[in-house]
């Protein structure tokens, strides 16, 4: 049901009925650009989603993909070594462990932290020891310490409260210490092209998705001096993107299977590096 006097929850600003993505619908915000789900599932909706997806659907494909997620974060590390050379680090929403080895292998000290136990279960036996299965308070109330960096990708639009989990994981963070994280960017031109069928609406997944500036807003408010939006790229192929975006968007799907056949194999199946309309943040916690 539409609803008028609609607020927008980083500005306060007023806000727009955006689209209904059954079971919800989204709204955006006049001030900012923030699209956000006025009725948001309960956490166990989200777990249980997430758990069967691991299981048998779109999670599963990304586990199976292992090869392409190693070389993005490949690159990702990079860039974080740019700011910081090594130190403890936590991978929020880790799911299988693939960013932590990545870390581990470049001198991190590296932690993940992850609500799905099918995903946690996908990750190898010696990673699994460095992943807590819960939220960030269960870090915090475990007394594992501070980090130094904490890495939070395509984690934010999943939230209950994005402001609230950026204070928590601050709580976590050492003085000075970086986050960097990864989220759709509804600046970006595909959400203009695309409207209400951006495969990014995705409503047992994503509560909340951001303009670069809404992020900037956040960030201000929850404490983070912020050093760098930009936006953030993937290492994927066509076949993995088709299926990736096959349940949220069938006509684009439908289309690549009618095309492929047409293609070479080795096209279909190549790894190219792409912004598919996400944004990447390094911040920094304010001292």
């Amino acid at each position: 049901m539409i609803m008028d006097n609609v607020k927008c929850p980083i500005s306060g600003g007023p806000a727009n009925f955006y689209c209904n993505k059954p079971p919800v619908d989204y709204y955006i915000s006049k001030r900012n650009g923030l699209i956000f789900q006025r009725e948001i599932p309960t956490p166990e909706e989200m777990v249980a989603y997430a758990d069967n997806e691991y299981e048998s659907g779109l999670y599963k494909n990304y586990v199976l993909a292992a090869d392409l997620k190693y070389k993005t974060f490949e690159k990702r590390i990079e860039l974080i070594k740019k700011y910081v050379s090594g130190g403890r680090l936590l991978d929020v929403g880790c799911s299988s462990g693939f960013f932590i080895e990545t870390a581990i292998k470049h001198g991190f000290d590296a932690y993940g932290m992850e609500f799905s136990k099918q995903a946690i279960k996908q990750a190898k036996p010696e990673i699994q020891d460095r992943i807590t299965n819960g939220d960030i308070n269960l870090i915090r109330e475990s007394g594992k310490g501070e980090f130094d960096i904490i890495v939070a990708f395509d984690v934010i639009e999943h939230t209950h409260d994005p402001v609230r989990f950026l204070i928590d994981l601050q709580e976590v963070l050492s003085p000075g210490g970086w986050l960097i994280l990864s989220t759709p960017d509804t600046g970006h031109f595909l959400r203009y092209l695309m409207g209400s069928r951006w495969p990014m609406l995705q409503p047992l997944q994503h509560t909340f998705l951001f303009s670069k500036q809404a992020m900037q807003k956040a960030l201000d408010l929850s404490g983070y001096n912020i050093l760098q939006v930009q936006n953030s790229y993937k290492t994927l192929t066509l076949e993995y993107l088709a299926g990736q975006i096959s349940l949220y968007n069938p006509l684009l799907t439908r289309f690549y299977k009618i095309l492929s056949p047409f293609l070479p194999g080795f096209i279909c199946n190549q790894p190219f590096s792409v912004n598919i309309g996400e944004m990447l943040v390094v911040g920094q916690k304010r001292t």
